[in-house]
């Protein structure tokens, strides 16, 4: 039975260190061996910049285009990027990115003639030349090598700047749901001084000429300039049957009651007129991206009525529970033992409370209404209600600013409850009805991240549902069945947004234990990601209750609003028993852990169903279950006497030339040593989470930093500087195995999980491996082309446990001595977060 308590490393500091130097090789030649290949790509792009400067040349909206850049496969890697001698920084910036290696540059026509005597002046032949070590190679101007990784230039395309109809639009920004209008989004910011008179690059004139667009449109126009905390200037766009003349106002200094927003107008139901209007928008060429309108509602959610009323488990006097703000619908008061306190946008009467209490009664009781298996944490939980979502139509209670006002009334209920009642986790099973996009990093999830980031709390997201008309069939038995039936299916069921946010964790629903369908499985309505192009998305599962068209059973149970028992289903309630086990772990270690941490324990103790378990079938579990389904909280913050778990909380720091790096030394434990040989023998597991700096312009580009965390062990031969050598062990858990071959870098974003700030680490040594017990880890990062390390550094969490898989030898005391002989801070964990605390006074 688990009795260690996990380990802090409190003197993290001690061991940032500098990186050890590094040497860039020579520059690529993408067209090694073909030189007349790459006179004619030459030719071609030069005709191709040449045909751009003749269209800026006849354009009513002045001499500036936005270019896209499409890098070849193999040049996807930052060292490749056109920028340190074509499209250089203070002529041509880049301003944003969409898939991998898919760049956006701005391009004025004052420069255009510099750019193709750059062009121009790649040589037609490499060079063959010898090495400082008798190496033979071919050598290649900067010139050639970044005009050979291009694969196409051309001005943004107006096609690909919406993917819905005007007629899908009208119809959605008539229902009740609707929270905005397009957000359009725009490559750059309207410049900082509007009365220079020098405007020889056309950025002024071209957003004096979007504004004179937008307003030819006629009467009952609105557009505002949206604040963007994510990184990409927008618009908000309402076209209404108002009478009024056409306005627009920038939103971006101002809020709330002192904008200039005209009353609440009816949406104009004329399809011919919405297209219009799109079409105008997206021929502008500062117009990036056009929105789908908002449509936010809680996920409709069943109630099988039970007969009896839902037993709501006593309060213990003295008792100290974990807090959860519920972002929801509202409450009932016969929840109200363990509501703590409610945030009084809405009147009780705005509100039907029905979704908000079957989340929260999940919060309070799901133990006792459905076992320990669902409610793994003990029943209780004090409740923190917040009602945003109305029963009345949406903008007719938020406004004409409608989502952006309910993104401003959710940071004030997170500031009111974190700064008087320290709450730091929130449930939010709320989506706006829209998929993730494959190379869009969403404004809306931009925004959720700014919050949490801002205010030190973390969000737990329903991913979404599918309509009925859409379910999958139940999960079958076989594997080979399994992915035959998602191979054969055709409708969309991608997770809504803004379930890509980083800084929260979103959730998928699994079938509960006691229903009709294989348990663990993945719900025949739960939403699969991950989304984006990258990363993985849901983060994690839980149980949601049984979807089955021919029984209402679910198999979860919860609170109805009249306080009878009842039986729902959705991701909406598979969300909360992940917030549960969360706010569990922050009173468990005193509210005393970063909301990083606590995001880091949830994904490192997560474990993926037994019925996805099957190698044919790893893809597609991360898929539905992402990291997998976490275990209780009181279990994470325990080892057995065969194992040993290590926390770090630090950050990466700016140094001299590079960025330091934590590199943290250790002896590996001594009974999983082999005598003779010096292998050691193993199971190593590894979570690294980090806090990145995000910008929503370059799309799947979004995190700015790569933090990556490396197990070293000591090699028996140093290099050839005399420094000790070292060889990573460890290896990322989605990483496509490739027979020993370096993976390519597409695969390490997708697979491996390169750039997205979670990644999982695994590796088992059951023979053994290597010759030497000197091991260390080592945390180092990776800055993008167009980025620069922020100065505050990025902060990252990093949990290691070590075990032995036979459970037999005592690696928990080994190792605590070591650590301790050696000068290391450590603490338990649920006492050190209270050394912390006095240390930081």
């Amino acid at each position: 039975m688990p009795n260690n308590p996990v380990q802090i490393v409190l003197n993290d500091e001690s061991y940032i260190r500098a990186p050890e130097p590094g040497r860039a090789g020579p520059d690529k030649d993408f067209f090694d061996g073909n030189d007349r290949g790459f006179a004619a790509h030459k030719a071609a792009m030069i005709e191709r910049l040449e045909g751009i400067d003749a269209e800026l040349a006849e354009s009513r909206f002045g001499p500036l285009a936005y270019v896209r850049v499409k890098m070849r496969t193999e040049a996807i890697a930052k060292s490749y990027r056109p920028n340190k001698f074509l499209f250089v920084r203070d002529q041509f910036p880049c301003v944003g990115a969409g898939a991998p290696g898919e760049l956006f540059f701005r391009l004025p026509r004052h420069y255009i003639h510099r750019l193709r005597t750059r062009f121009d002046s790649a040589e037609l032949q490499g060079e063959d030349r010898v090495s400082r070590n008798g190496q033979p190679y071919r050598f290649v101007s900067r010139a050639r090598s970044e005009l050979g990784a291009i694969e196409e230039i051309d001005i943004a395309p107006i096609a690909g700047k919406r993917n819905f109809s005007a007629a899908q639009a009208v119809q959605a920004l008539l229902q009740p749901s609707a929270a905005s209008g397009y957000v359009v989004e725009l490559f750059e910011q309207r410049p900082l001084d509007p009365t220079l008179s020098d405007d020889v690059l056309g950025l002024r004139q071209s957003f004096e000429t979007l504004q004179r667009e937008i307003g030819a449109l006629g009467q009952g126009m609105y557009a505002a300039l949206l604040p963007s905390p994510g990184g990409v200037p927008s618009l908000e766009v309402l076209v209404t049957n108002s009478r009024n003349l056409p306005l627009i106002e920038d939103r971006r200094a101002i809020k709330g009651d002192l904008t200039l927003e005209p009353g609440v107008a009816s949406v104009d139901p004329s399809v011919e007129r919405h297209e219009e209007v799109l079409n105008v928008l997206a021929k502008h060429p500062l117009v990036r991206r056009i929105r789908f309108p908002v449509l936010l509602e809680a996920s409709d959610a069943p109630t099988v009525p039970m007969p009896q009323p839902f037993v709501v488990p006593p309060r213990v006097a003295g008792g100290i529970y974990p807090k959860v703000g519920v972002i929801d619908t509202g409450v009932s008061s016969h929840l109200n033992g363990w509501v703590h306190s409610r945030y009084d946008f809405l009147a009780e009467t705005q509100c039907d409370a029905s979704h908000g209490t079957m989340v929260a009664g999940i919060l309070i009781g799901a133990r006792g209404a459905n076992g320990q298996e669902v409610g793994r944490e003990t029943d209780g939980c004090d409740i923190f209600d917040i009602p945003l979502m109305p029963r009345d139509r949406f903008l007719d209670v938020y406004g004409q600013r409608g989502f952006e006002a309910f993104l401003e009334e959710l940071e004030a209920a997170i500031v009111e409850l974190r700064d008087t009642h320290n709450v730091r986790v929130f449930n939010m099973s709320l989506n706006i009805t829209s998929p993730v996009e494959q190379n869009l990093y969403s404004v809306y999830a931009a925004r959720l991240d700014e919050i949490q980031d801002r205010h030190g709390v973390v969000i737990i997201n329903s991913a979404g549902n599918l309509q009925g008309a859409e379910w999958r069939a139940p999960w079958p038995r076989r594997p080979q069945q399994a992915m035959a039936a998602l191979a054969t299916r055709t409708n969309a069921d991608t997770i809504f947004m803004p379930s890509e946010g980083v800084r929260m964790l979103s959730v998928g629903a699994l079938n509960p234990p006691d229903g009709a369908h294989i348990p663990g499985a993945p719900a025949t309505y739960t939403r699969r990601g991950p989304g984006l192009r990258v990363g993985i998305k849901p983060d994690l599962a839980h149980y949601g209750g049984v979807g089955d068209l021919t029984n209402q059973a679910t198999a979860l149970t919860t609170c109805a609003h009249d306080g009878f028992s009842c039986e729902t289903r959705g991701t909406s309630f598979a969300a909360p028993l992940v917030a549960k086990t969360i706010a569990s772990l922050d009173v468990m270690t005193s509210e005393q852990l970063t909301v990083r941490t606590l995001r880091a324990f949830a994904v490192h103790n997560a474990v993926v169903p037994d019925c996805l378990q099957n190698r044919s079938l790893r893809e597609v579990a991360r898929q539905f279950v992402g990291f997998g389904q976490p275990i209780d909280a009181a279990t994470m913050l325990e080892t057995d006497d065969h194992a040993i778990t290590l926390v770090f909380e630090s950050r990466l720091t700016v140094g001299e030339r590079r960025p330091a790096v934590l590199r943290f030394p250790f002896a590996w434990p001594a009974s999983m040593v082999d005598p003779e040989t010096r292998a050691c023998r193993g199971k190593v597991r590894m979570t690294l989470v980090y806090d990145p700096p995000i910008d929503q312009a370059f799309g799947t580009e979004f995190v700015r930093v790569n933090l990556d965390a490396k197990l070293q062990q000591r090699q028996p031969i140093d290099r050839g500087d005399g420094m000790p050598s070292w060889n990573d062990k460890i290896e990322q858990g989605f990483l496509p195995r490739a027979a020993g071959l370096t993976a390519p870098e597409k695969a390490l974003i997708s697979q491996g999980l390169k750039w997205w700030p979670t990644k999982r680490y695994e590796k088992e040594f059951i023979t053994g491996v290597g010759a030497s017990t000197e091991w260390r880890l080592q945390v180092e990062s990776i800055v993008r082309a167009e980025a620069e390390f922020p100065p505050e550094g990025v902060p990252f969490s990093l949990i290691l446990s070590i075990d032995d898989p036979e459970r037999d030898n005592p690696i928990f005391n080994e190792m605590r001595r070591q650590f301790v002989a050696n000068r290391v801070d450590l603490h338990d964990i649920r006492t050190a977060v209270r050394i912390r605390s006095r240390q930081r006074r």
